[in-house]
């Protein structure tokens, strides 16, 4: 074996190595796709600089042939990796569908098929012959048109890869473009290496230089991961949503450095000539931004003045991956239209606060149970001395027991159902432990843009105490009005029994018939009291029943013959008080006394 063909293994079997630890590296970082790709790739690119170098190493010819099939795995599979990785670089992964793995596999897999078993069929070379007698001469593989199929596909890829890099770098910030450099580097090395082996530019008869080409792509693709972070923090290239991001975007590696701005960062001075400086460096005018980053507050509102003149909305948040901090991402929106309704709202609400504390009644807002708002009739309802013994309570904790589910009702029927609800009485205990006695309107708002219940509630503690007073006054009054009538009416029946009694001595009928007429007005006159103090109502008596019991006693009491006459009342219900009801009555009794 040829002391430069040993050499030729030596540095292939170190390239075959540091691939190996690339390809390591990117398997230890597996968190992402991207690592993924790059791992998978820089493995098949191990296999084939390792079979690459044991051909250098190896004497038999069947032992050279087979590394060169190991080689092969590689050879076949590398390309097409290369490109997935690029598109997954580029932020195209939604092209990556399994169908589409597939269709990218299917040749190189016929390609390592046909390598494997090209003593059966010599699709893929024609002939192998040795370039010299030597022991240990390079083999000169005749190729078959299989294999220039596969060198126009592969070559095909990467300069399809190479073009979406170029896209990507005439969109991208500067930061990234010495990464996209060597990205493209790795891809057009291997191009170039395989067009001097296959051209026949090489002097030396059966030598492959092509996996030098893959030496230094891994160069390149190490410079790129080692210096310019290429599997931290990658650009996603999507104007969707970076360049067209209504809201401001920066990102910091983890040195603090401006590696990437969209154009709406413009709104507070920051555009792409910034890019490459210290975070320091380009927010020392802004001292809020810069206390904010430093304590990784998520989310803060700042005012930023001359010459902006306008409110933002600072988001930060950590890059990380697997616990390690990559850098820093700024989110900065304008608020300032907000923070002026903001603003309205608040003085609107002040308004509302000056009028409901001029209300008598308390007035609260409730959202979800809670309070929100109180006016300071509310203080004195509940027993609080001030608006934090109330607001942000749950109203229903003031409720009587006996009236909780009820109040819950009324507030789902409000809040969710948004009806206005009449006054209802309920009871509260206030803060001192008081029970109170309240009407209580529910009507359905918006506050602070969300649905809400504000509720009127009125103090009625005294007036049902009065209520109470008064409703015990008229009983005292009704029972008094009672023992009157009653009285009167014993009176009268007194009256008519003495006369009665004198009546039996008058011999004269004339003289009887005045004392029955007047014991008959007395009897009248009775029966209007019992009727009265056995009524309800102690003002009015029902005539019609009146008429048709005094007929009844009139009529027991002159006609001596039943039999010849009947007694026919025909009289409606009709209310009348007494001093209507006894003349009445006596017209009736006269009305008898004609008959």
């Amino acid at each position: 074996m040829a002391l430069q063909f040993s050499i030729f293994g030596v540095v292939l079997l170190i390239s075959a190595f540091i691939i190996l630890f690339l390809s390591i590296y990117g398997y230890k970082y597996r968190s992402t796709n991207l690592n993924k790709y790059f791992s998978l790739m820089m493995f098949f690119g191990f296999l084939w600089c390792l079979g690459s170098a044991m051909d250098a190493f190896s004497i038999e010819p069947w032992l050279k042939i087979f590394w060169v099939q190991i080689a092969y795995i590689g050879v076949a599979t590398v390309p097409p990796l290369w490109f997935i990785l690029i598109l997954c670089y580029g932020g195209y992964e939604k092209y990556l569908k399994p169908y589409i793995f597939i269709l990218l596999m299917i040749l190189p897999f016929l390609i390592i098929l046909l390598a494997f078993t090209y003593s059966q069929h010599q699709l893929l070379w024609t002939n192998i012959i040795p370039a010299t007698n030597d022991p240990g001469s390079l083999l000169i593989y005749v190729h078959d048109p299989f294999f220039w199929t596969y060198i126009v596909y592969s070559f095909a890829l990467i300069i399809m890869g190479i073009i979406i890099l170029l896209k990507i770098l005439s969109s991208t910030s500067k930061i990234y473009r010495s990464q996209i450099y060597f990205l493209i580097f790795s891809g057009l090395t291997p191009i170039i290496f395989s067009i001097l082996y296959t051209s026949g530019s090489v002097h030396i008869p059966g030598l492959d230089i092509t996996p030098l080409g893959i030496t230094f792509s891994g160069i390149f693709i190490a410079i790129a991961i080692f210096k310019y972070d290429f599997l931290a923090i990658r650009p996603i290239i999507n104007e969707v949503l970076i360049k067209s991001m209504e809201n401001g975007l920066l990102v910091f590696d983890d040195k603090d450095t401006l590696i990437e701005v969209n154009p709406a960062a413009g709104l507070i001075g920051i555009n792409e000539e910034q890019l490459g400086q210290n975070f320091y460096h380009i927010f020392r005018d802004f001292s809020n931004i810069i206390s904010a980053y430093k304590d990784q507050k998520p989310q803060s509102e700042f005012y930023i003045p001359d010459p902006w003149n306008l409110w933002i909305q600072l988001q930060i948040t950590a890059i990380k991956e697997n616990r390690s901090k990559l850098g820093t991402m700024l989110i900065i929106q304008n608020v300032t239209k907000r923070k002026m309704v903001e603003n309205q709202l608040s003085h609107s609400e002040e308004r509302f606060k000056m009028l409901t504390d001029l209300s008598p009644d308390a007035i609260l807002v409730v959202i979800n149970e809670e309070i929100v708002f109180a006016n300071k009739s509310s203080y004195k309802l509940f027993g609080a001395k001030n608006s934090k013994e109330i607001i942000g309570r749950n109203i229903i904790d003031f409720i009587h027991p006996q009236y909780k589910q009820i109040c819950k009702n009324r507030l789902y029927q409000v809040n969710v159902e948004r009806k206005s609800l009449d006054f209802l009485e309920e009871k509260i205990i206030s803060i001192d432990n008081q029970k109170k006695d309240i009407e209580i309107g529910d009507v359905p708002i918006t506050y602070n843009n969300l649905p809400a219940v504000q509720m009127v509630i009125r103090d009625i503690t005294e007036r049902k105490k009065l209520e109470k007073s008064l409703k015990k006054s008229l009983e005292e009054k009704d029972l008094m009005m009672k023992e009157i009538h009653h009285r009167v009416k014993n009176n009268l029946m007194v009256i008519q029994s003495l006369l009665n009694l004198q009546s039996k001595y008058i011999k004269d009928p004339e003289v009887t018939n005045i004392f029955k007429e007047s014991q008959n007005r007395a009897k009248s006159m009775a029966l209007i009291h019992q009727r009265l103090y056995q009524s309800e109502d102690l003002k009015r008596i029902d005539f019609g029943e009146y008429a048709q019991a005094l007929s009844i006693d009139l009529f027991n009491t002159y006609v001596t013959n039943k039999d010849k006459i009947n007694l026919d009342v025909n009289v409606e219900s009709l209310k009348l008080d007494i001093n209507t009801a006894i003349p009445l009555g006596l017209i009736l009794m006269k009305y008898f006394l004609i008959v």
